[in-house]
C-alpha cells in the first residue's frame, strides 16, 4: 500500500491528467496526498548573487514566482475536495522543481509527475525534469502522460518491461501494491536472445513463477525486433491494452547533469500510458 503520494503540481497543461492519477491512487490507498510547487527563486538568487550573466534574460520578481505557485496549489486544494481526497496538504517551495521532488522523494511512498513536465525551474542550464526525477529520486516516480483520454487510476492491465536488471527489479518491488490489484499481469521481453535473463531456458519464466505468487493472471509476451527497444516496449502496450508500464531507468553522469540512457528516453516520451520507473 502506498500511505504517502506527493504530485508535481506543475503549470503545465497536462496536470490535470497528472492530478486525476495521484487522486485517483490516494483514494484507492487510503494514502495522503502532498501537492509540491516551487517558485524557483532561490535558485535564482543564488545564481544572481554570485554573479552568473543574467543580462540576456529578464529578472522575474520573486513575489510573482511565488504568486503563481500559490495560486497553483489553490486550485490543487479545490481539486482535492472536489474528488473527496480525505487527506492532503500542499507545500510551496522556493527550490527548483528537481531539487525539492528529490528531497522529498525521501519521505514519500510514490512520486507523481507529468512527461510533459520539462522545465525544472533551471534558470541557466534548464533540463527534462522526469529523466532527471526517475535517475535521481530514491522512490518510484509515476510520470503520466498529457493525452490521456479518461485519466484514472485503476490499472486493471499492467505490463511490466523486463531486461532482467536491478533497475527493473526495483520498479518490480516498488510496483507491487499496484500489481496486486490489477487484472492482468504481463511480462513484456524484447529481443531476450541478446542475453541472459533468466535461469530457466525461456526468459521472463523466472519472474512469471515470482509473480504468479503474488498474482494469479500472468503472462509472458516475447518480442524480436530491430526496432529501437523503448518504442517497441510502447508499440507493445498499446498492443495489450496496457494500463501501465514499469520498467527500470538508467542515466549516466555527464558534468553534474544526467543523461538517459535510450531506452529510458524514448520510454518517458513516448509511452501511451503511465509509466511507474525508478534506477
Amino acid at each position: 500500500m502506498y500511505k504517502t503520494i506527493v504530485v508535481h503540481v506543475s503549470p503545465v497543461s497536462g496536470m490535470p491528467a497528472t492530478f486525476a492519477v495521484a487522486a485517483g491512487l490516494a483514494k484507492a490507498h487510503g494514502a495522503h496526498l502532498v501537492g509540491t510547487a516551487v517558485s524557483g527563486w532561490l535558485e535564482l538568487n543564488t545564481l544572481m548573487s554570485t554573479g552568473a550573466p543574467m543580462a540576456v534574460m529578464p529578472t522575474p520578481d520573486p513575489e510573482t514566482l511565488r504568486q503563481e505557485a500559490r495560486q497553483r496549489l489553490e486550485a490543487f486544494e479545490r481539486q482535492c475536495f472536489e474528488a473527496e481526497v480525505d487527506s492532503f496538504e500542499s507545500r510551496l517551495l522556493d527550490t527548483s522543481a528537481v531539487e525539492a521532488l528529490i528531497l522529498e522523494s525521501r519521505y514519500c511512498d510514490l512520486l507523481v509527475a507529468g512527461t510533459q513536465d520539462v522545465a525544472d525551474y533551471g534558470v541557466l542550464a534548464p533540463s527534462r525534469l522526469p529523466g532527471r526525477l526517475v535517475t535521481q529520486c530514491v522512490r518510484p516516480v509515476l510520470l503520466v502522460p498529457p493525452g490521456l483520454r479518461q485519466p484514472s487510476a485503476k490499472f486493471d492491465n499492467v505490463m511490466i518491461a523486463w531486461n532482467g536488471s536491478a533497475g527493473a527489479s526495483r520498479a518490480l518491488a516498488f510496483a507491487l501494491p499496484l500489481l496486486q490489484r490489477a487484472s492482468q499481469v504481463m511480462i513484456a521481453v524484447v529481443n531476450p536472445g541478446n542475453e541472459r535473463i533468466d535461469m530457466a531456458a525461456e526468459p521472463g519464466a523466472d519472474l512469471a513463477t515470482y509473480l504468479a505468487r503474488h498474482h494469479r493472471n500472468v503472462r509472458v509476451i516475447g518480442l524480436d525486433t530491430v526496432a529501437e527497444t523503448g518504442s517497441a516496449l510502447c508499440e507493445l502496450a498499446r498492443q495489450n491494452h496496457a494500463d501501465l508500464l514499469v520498467a527500470g531507468a538508467y542515466g549516466h553522469s555527464r558534468m553534474h547533469d544526467w543523461v538517459l540512457g535510450s531506452t529510458t528516453a524514448s520510454l518517458v516520451e513516448q509511452s501511451p500510458v503511465p509509466l511507474l520507473m525508478t534506477q
